[in-house]
């Protein structure tokens, strides 16, 4: 199978580039996998002073997991998977060094958590943000549910999870979801500048400093996970995520 996530490298600062399955880079197993590996590798070179995350082309930064593979998920293997997600977005907000996500077009579901396990976020003002998971009859399952209200509060957290809203990046940024919005072509420039800036800072004490803030921002994830699988337990669920996979042109939760 063709690879899934690219790693590139500028000096010091890391590239990974998320090539879906679908021109939206869609999160099947195989590319959660080829990250999660990633991740792990990279966690332990001290070399890194910073990574960049980004989805290839200009329509997504990912639109999340594969409706496909959702679909046939029992609770058992709705568990496993979510497991999986969060052992990525655990990877990505406990990386030693700080983590980019420059976000070109959706950011949807799992995209959205991976996206915000991030330190930081730099928008196209063409990105949408969105969770429909309630849509599907389902809830974030990869550490949304437990890092998005420490981002941008309980209220709003709920708001984008129950009803499904997309936000565009000026409310994004106005709900303090992103860092920064720029034009779609200023992004990765944009991520590049900070990135190169972090690095030109002392790295140990950066790195002391992101684990001092991450003590704060411990979660339940396992009642995530359990909760996720819960879903699946209702007969509604897979006929919903079918009627939604029909209805639609493309993979887009």
């Amino acid at each position: 199978m063709p690879s899934r996530v690219l790693e590139q490298r500028e000096n010091n600062v890391v590239h990974l580039i998320i090539e879906g399955e679908t021109p939206l880079n869609i999160l099947s197993r195989q590319t959660l996998e080829e990250l999660r590996q990633l991740l792990l590798r990279l966690t332990e070179q001290e070399d890194c002073a910073a990574l960049i995350l980004r989805g290839a082309g200009a329509r997504a930064f990912s639109a999340g997991a594969s409706l496909h593979e959702i679909a046939e998920l029992t609770p058992a293997t709705a568990q496993e998977f979510s497991h999986l997600g969060q052992s990525v977005t655990s990877l990505l907000a406990d990386f030693p060094a700080p983590v980019i996500a420059a976000l070109n077009g959706l950011a949807y579901g799992g995209g959205l958590e991976l996206a915000i396990a991030c330190d930081f976020r730099i928008a196209s003002d063409q990105a949408r943000f969105a969770y429909p998971s309630s849509k599907l009859g389902i809830l974030p399952g990869f550490g949304g549910t437990q890092r998005c209200p420490l981002l941008i509060g309980p209220s709003r957290s709920k708001e984008l999870m129950f009803m499904g809203r997309v936000l565009d990046a000026d409310e994004a940024l106005d709900w303090g979801l992103v860092n920064r919005v720029v034009p779609p072509s200023g992004v990765l420039s944009e991520a590049v500048s900070w990135a190169n800036e972090l690095a030109n800072r002392s790295t140990y004490a950066i790195r002391l400093a992101k684990e001092c803030i991450g003590m704060t921002e411990r979660a339940d994830f396992f009642f995530e996970q359990e909760a996720f699988a819960n879903c699946f337990q209702r007969p509604e669920v897979q006929e919903q995520i079918r009627i939604w996979l029909a209805s639609s042109t493309g993979e887009k939760a």
